[in-house]
């Protein structure tokens, strides 16, 4: 077969040049590291390769998320925690002014302090987080969703919204409390309503309180708006040294009531502290020492919007500053701190169970990023079988290409020289 002079010069150089581009291509791979750097290389392990690099930036942002939201529940966490230690300093407070031998500078001091307790708390119920949004503002995180009115009253213009944040696939985490739910709707200890005193005579060893004012289900619509009813106390006629009670609405109407489990009869009827009382669905418990003239209100307006079983915070800690403001050694005044002391630990009692929710979302938080970290090493180190270079493979294919390469252009440089001429 005849090979012309050309044919047998292209034929080398393109032998040298592939062996060229091949070694080029092979100390390419070596100096980045990555086996399949186009989908040239490997098209099937390139497709895998996209799809792992997909996922483990999901889990990148994921995680990025994580640590937004964290940061967001641990400052609610942290607000909550300071809420708990202000209500248990105004209880503290509540107690000590709680003594007759108290100066009136005394005593202003000490509603200072409680003064001051609820600016802190105030401020608490507008915390914001590293972005300047509303915490516990629901979905209204651009503006103060607590405001303090000048007549003391505390308003909330949030809502009852809830941010949640993406921490996986399919996996949201809610990362705050709406500030009503947490500030405003605060179970009633007493149930339904809010129970008010006025009492005859000085203290007493057992102060009269209401334990429990709630409204039969069943028998709740007939009692939504309505008005306040009033328990009156006086002596038994039925039982000389006894005491009787009666229970009317707003309007001086009698309630049948009598002490569970007989029947409710006509008015009056025996009052035996401890007992439950049947009132036409009115459930209540009265404990303590009654006096002929004593007077319960049960109040069932609509607590600002909060609902009959509910309360404020604010509203609680401005009814302990009314106490505190006024004459409360009396009966009425004892009975009235036993409402404010209840309701400052109902309140106490509910920040621990919204602290408690927090700290389980927390928990998931970690969960979730513990399980995105072992997830990352699982695909990283498939996603690096596929496309990171083996160095000992790869060296020792080098070497055997740079043979190759050096043994061909020996050989041509051979071949070249020769020539028929030179066996004449």
């Amino acid at each position: 077969m005849r090979i012309s002079s050309s044919g047998f010069y292209q034929t080398q150089l393109n032998n040298i040049t592939g062996k060229t581009a091949q070694i080029s291509e092979q100390l390419d791979k070596l100096s980045s590291g990555i086996r399949v750097q186009t989908a040239a290389d490997d098209p099937v392990a390139m497709n895998g390769i996209v799809n792992y690099r997909q996922e483990l930036k999901n889990i990148e942002q994921y995680g990025r998320n994580i640590d937004l939201a964290e940061n967001r529940l641990r400052r609610e966490e942290s607000a909550l925690t300071t809420g708990e230690t202000l209500l248990q300093q105004s209880r503290e407070l509540l107690l000590k002014a709680n003594n007759g031998a108290n100066t009136q500078a005394e005593r202003d001091a000490l509603a200072m302090q409680l003064k001051n307790n609820m600016g802190e708390l105030l401020n608490l119920a507008n915390s914001q987080d590293e972005f300047g949004q509303y915490i516990f503002g629901g979905f209204q995180s651009d503006k103060a969703p607590f405001v303090m009115q000048p007549d003391g009253q505390v308003s909330y213009g949030g809502d009852g919204g809830q941010r949640e944040m993406q921490i996986g696939a399919s996996v949201r985490v809610a990362t705050s409390h709406d500030g009503r739910l947490v500030f405003g709707q605060i179970p009633n200890p007493r149930g339904d309503f809010l129970a008010s005193y006025d009492l005859k005579e000085q203290i007493r060893a057992d102060s009269l309180r209401v334990e429990k004012a709630s409204i039969d289900p069943d028998n709740r619509a007939s009692f939504n708006d309505a008005p306040n009813y009033t328990i009156v106390f006086e002596d038994d006629s039925n039982n000389p040294g006894g005491i009787a009670f009666r229970i009317s609405d707003g309007n001086g109407n009698d309630f049948p009531a009598s002490p569970l489990p007989p029947a409710p009869q006509v008015p009056p009827a025996p009052y035996t502290p401890g007992s439950k009382i049947d009132a036409l669905g009115l459930n209540i418990t009265i404990k303590g020492e009654a006096k002929p003239g004593d007077t319960i209100t049960l109040s069932s307006d609509v607590q600002k919007g909060t609902g009959q079983d509910q309360l404020s915070v604010f509203d609680s800690l401005n009814r302990a500053l009314n106490w505190l403001e006024q004459d409360n050694n009396s009966a009425s005044g004892q009975s009235e701190l036993n409402e404010v002391l209840d309701e400052l630990d109902a309140t106490s009692a509910h920040f621990t169970r919204v602290r408690a929710d927090t700290g389980n979302r927390l928990l998931r938080l970690e969960n979730q990023r513990n399980g995105h970290e072992d997830m990352a090493l699982t695909l990283e180190k498939v996603r690096s079988g596929m496309e990171d270079l083996d160095y000992a493979k790869a060296t020792g294919e080098l070497g055997q290409s740079m043979v190759a390469l050096q043994a061909s252009q020996t050989m041509f440089g051979k071949l070249q020289g020769m020539s028929l001429f030179n066996y004449i």
